[in-house]
């Protein structure tokens, strides 16, 4: 029986919440009988609690859409012993083919894959699409994370994999766009492990590499006098509820992030608005031998049609060679 996803209640930004209390119950009443200086720091004090509140939550929790892939999909469900749900659609062929295992980026869903992927579609790969946590149909959790996201994958495949027909897959590749492509580095080279079939080859869009680098792309400007609370705030909600204690902010980056030992096609975005070129210049140090990288100029970072510039030329060829 399919059940609504569920989101368990966020993670709140405790050193943001002290500071805001402690405005309240010291400051109120000097700003009500205090000097002209004294209200302007009340006011500044206050601007920075929400500018810090605002970008939390803009990190722990994703905006959900409710959307699936065509018709072409199925979708299967798979819920861990913990209750948590993780979705995914499948699309396989009569005969034997390549299997494609693709995710999608921050705040999207399958069914933005499923556009991203149509070179291998049409060259009759097998798909299998999947929903991150917190994204489309998949369970939530009180902060976001990739490395939470990643093991509630591995795990579903781990799982699941057993059940396909692997008679019919003739290799496997995987697929990662954006923050997807985030959590391939990290983990496919466990989720090669997992297979029956292993990863032969890696294809990344527009990946991100870092999240300090996005942290920092994200309170630049006028955000940038409450970054170090929204930092601390996102450590601690990470240390309550995060998968792993031991991991450090600078983890959360490659090289220790995690490289694929396996080939890797990527496909980067010339004008990438949501994170530039940064994070691909960060991976280029750590890109093996067996590496393509293509820079697109007219490729866009979100959208599909026009904004996929040179995308389906370019797969094909890796494809086909």
């Amino acid at each position: 029986m399919i059940r609504p996803p569920r989101d368990p209640r966020e993670a709140y930004p405790i050193v943001t919440m002290v500071v805001i209390i402690f405005l309240i119950v010291l400051f109120k009443p000097l700003f009500l009988d205090g000097s002209i200086v004294i209200k302007i720091l009340f006011l500044i004090c206050c601007i920075i609690s929400f500018i810090s509140w605002k970008i939390f939550f803009g990190f722990v929790r994703p905006n959900r859409k409710y959307r699936v892939p065509s018709v072409e999909f199925n979708r299967v469900d798979w819920v861990s012993e913990n209750g948590e749900l993780v979705v995914r659609y499948e699309k396989w062929n009569e005969g034997s083919a390549p299997l494609i295992i693709a995710i999608h980026g921050w705040q999207s869903d399958s069914s933005s894959t499923e556009h991203r992927i149509e070179s291998f579609l049409r060259k009759g790969y097998h798909a299998v699409l999947i929903d991150l946590p917190g994204h489309g149909f998949s369970d939530g959790m009180p902060i976001w994370t990739a490395i939470e996201s990643g093991e509630r994958i591995l795990s579903m495949l781990e799982h699941q994999a057993s059940k396909w027909d692997h008679s019919k897959i003739e290799s496997t590749v995987l697929f990662g766009h954006s923050m997807g492509g985030f959590v391939v580095l990290r983990h496919a080279n466990r989720i090669s492990e997992s297979l029956p079939n292993s990863i032969s080859r890696v294809y990344l869009e527009s990946p991100m590499s870092s999240f300090p680098m996005v942290f920092d792309q994200r309170t630049s400007g006028y955000r940038r006098i409450a970054r170090f609370i929204s930092r601390i705030d996102l450590r601690w909600a990470y240390l309550r509820h995060g998968p792993d204690p031991q991991v450090k902010w600078a983890d959360f980056e490659v090289p220790g992030w995690g490289v694929p030992s396996m080939p890797v096609r990527l496909l980067q975005a010339e004008e990438d608005v949501a994170l530039g070129l940064h994070h691909l210049n960060l991976l280029r140090p750590y890109a093996g031998d067996d590496w393509d990288v293509v820079i697109d100029p007219n490729l866009k970072h979100f959208g599909k049609g026009l904004n996929r510039g040179n995308a389906a030329e370019i797969y094909n060829n890796w494809i086909s060679n």
